[in-house]
């Protein structure tokens, strides 16, 4: 047994202070109802019997009717007043609009009929004149046979126009799809031809049927990293080429001269695009990002270049002076890629200055690579007041390498000499590379880089061995580097052991100073070398030479405690000395002189000098000892 639960609420319509219009309510009884003479008595009967939202439209017009029933006499009073006026309206307008109907049909056949014309209104007739409008009948003439031909002609003639003007259109849209298709086709193929070759291809975040490419680098300052995103626009043949906002600044590139007494004898630039290649996509980016890259370069340069100025490193308007030596000067600029200078160059200053352009280069680059690192790992704590943005350290490392070639010249220059020196006396003397060791750099504890470039990024290092035979074994080592802990160029000796002497590890400052202490380090050398022939030489046991002032090269004779004969060794400047005095004991006493330098020996006795280019350092050693024996 099943039974409808359904209850139905009906929410009758909330009481209006004013009743509607006639002309309102035949209005809602129209829209509702349909046109009255739609409305039958069989219709009404089965609205009533069958539907319930009849019974409801029912039940609201009672409600309305008891309400009416409720008002004051006086209320009901006016309300019928009010509705008469409006049906008497309903009505004039309706007797209005019959009225014209019957004056337009009298004047219509007031032509014909002479009854029509007293129907006519009197404002009609005096308005308009009897007869002025009338009504014919036409008959249509069917068109001949010749006619009807001509018209199927031209029929059928615009006809095929029509289709031929359509075959048209469809040919050119065909061909305009086509073509379209085939830049859509050639577009696409550079684009992802591009992203397989590696360049990040993406849509433009505030346009996303703009589609670009990032040259840039994402590790560079915020001002460089902006600008390295580039939209690729399409030609009407359908290749891809930079947008003109990418490229619209003044491609520049970083040069690097070598200057020597105000002449230019080396440079580098890197080799510009070829007018052949500048077209193609991929050498637009690469332009692009080149020209970007120097910029950022150009711009750290001159940021690290106000913390040089203690460097002799000066910063200009456009271009960065860097004062190597008294005799070397290296100029950076920002140029258009096109070499400026001309004439012979030297080809070891294009060395430096092609090592110093790509040096830059490879350091920005490790800087990018130290800031992704340190972006990879957990921030530090956040502070009030913004972190400042370091310095790059680029030309911090490659002004010490340069500094330090220079030390290691000089300082080979003059060992060279000193060499040669004890070479034309037949010393055994000879210099060679060392290795830098820690035994060298024992003072110089600086942490192994992580970066690519740890030959330009720590102290720059260079080891030499000076040997005197067996008897004197020097390690000499020059380190440079412009920060902590050395702060300029440092020389470093090895510890050696005479018998008669100990010199301990030392640290010099200067040239001046390591060369003195070099050759003060050889005159010892000397000193035992002579010290070593002495005992080989058989004497009597009264008759001794001993060492008695190392420092000063002094080699005395004893008889019986008492000094007899001085042999004394110099090393004064670039040449070797010897004086020998034969009897202490004598007044005056008798000197005699040998001296080697770069082109032999000279002897001097007396008031005569004799020059003998072949006399050995150990021939008149052994000839003193020989005669005083």
């Amino acid at each position: 047994m099943s039974e409808s639960r359904t209850i139905n609420l009906p929410i009758p319509p909330l009481p209006s202070s004013t009743s509607p219009s006639l002309q309102t309510q035949i209005q809602q009884v129209i829209a509702q109802k349909g046109h009255f003479h739609k409305v039958t008595e069989k219709s009404l009967r089965a609205e009533i019997d069958g539907q319930t939202e009849s019974k409801l439209a029912t039940d609201s017009l009672q409600k309305d009717d008891q309400a009416k029933e409720d008002e004051s006499p006086q209320a009901r009073q006016e309300r019928i007043w009010k509705s008469r006026e409006q049906m008497m309206g309903q009505l004039n307008y309706a007797q209005n609009e019959i009225l014209c109907a019957l004056d337009f049909v009298s004047l219509l056949i007031s032509k014909q009929s002479a009854p029509a014309q007293t129907s006519m209104s009197p404002a009609l007739k005096e308005a308009v004149p009897i007869g002025t409008l009338a009504s014919h009948l036409i008959q249509t003439k069917p068109p001949s046979a010749s006619a009807r031909k001509q018209l199927n002609l031209v029929s059928k003639g615009w006809t095929c126009e029509g289709f031929k003007a359509a075959s048209q259109k469809l040919a050119s849209a065909s061909a305009a799809l086509g073509a379209d298709s085939d830049r859509e086709s050639t577009y696409w193929a550079q684009v992802a031809n591009l992203k397989a070759r590696g360049w990040p291809i993406s849509r433009l975040p505030r346009d996303n049927k703009a589609i670009g490419v990032h040259f840039g680098f994402s590790e560079a300052a915020p001002q460089f990293r902006d600008q390295g995103f580039g939209l690729l626009r399409q030609a009407d043949d359908g290749s891809i080429y930079l947008d003109s906002h990418a490229k619209s600044t003044r491609q520049r590139r970083l040069a690097v001269y070598i200057v020597r007494k105000g002449q230019i004898t080396g440079d580098y630039l890197p080799r510009p695009i070829t007018k052949g290649d500048s077209t193609s996509i991929e050498a637009q980016i690469t332009e692009a990002r080149d020209s970007l890259f120097d910029q950022e370069l150009f711009h750290e340069i001159t940021r690290e270049a106000r913390l040089m100025a203690n460097q002799g490193v000066v910063r200009r308007a456009q271009s960065v002076e860097i004062a190597v030596g008294s005799q070397l000067q290296i100029r950076l600029t920002l140029d258009d890629g096109q070499k400026k200078t001309g004439g012979a160059l030297d080809p070891e200053d294009e060395d430096i200055a092609q090592f110093l352009g790509m040096s830059l280069r490879l350091l920005l680059a490790a800087a990018h690579q130290q800031n992704l690192a340190r972006r990879s790992q957990r921030p530090p704590v956040m502070v009030a007041k913004p972190r400042p943005t370091p310095e790059y350290a680029l030309l911090r490392p490659i002004l010490a390498h340069l500094r330090h070639k220079a030390a290691v010249d000089a300082l080979m220059s003059e060992c060279h000499k000193i060499v040669h020196v004890l070479t034309k006396a037949g010393l055994p003397a000879e210099m060679s590379p060392g290795q830098a060791t820690d035994t060298v750099f024992e003072s110089l504890k600086t942490e192994t880089s992580s970066s690519i470039l740890p030959s330009l990024l720590l102290p720059a290092k260079t080891a030499l061995k000076l040997s005197l035979g067996d008897f004197a074994q020097l390690d000499v080592g020059i380190a440079t580097f412009l920060g902590p802990p050395l702060f300029g160029t440092r020389y470093e000796t090895s510890s050696i052991d005479f018998g008669f002497s100990s010199v301990p590890k030392s640290q010099h400052e200067t040239l001046e100073s390591t060369t003195l202490f070099i050759r003060r380090i050889l005159l010892l050398g000397l000193v035992a070398h002579a010290k070593q022939l002495a005992s080989k030489n058989t004497q009597p046991q009264a008759a001794v030479w001993s060492v008695s002032s190392p420092y000063n090269g002094e080699l005395t004779r004893y008889e019986s405690g008492e000094a007899v004969q001085k042999l004394q060794i110099a090393f004064l400047g670039q040449s070797i000395s010897m004086r020998w005095i034969s009897d202490l004991r004598s007044s005056p006493k008798v000197h005699q002189f040998w001296s080697w330098n770069a082109t032999g020996c000279s002897h001097a006795g007396g008031t005569d000098v004799t020059f003998r280019a072949d006399q050995k350092f150990d021939e008149i050693i052994l000839s003193i000892f020989a005669e005083s024996a």
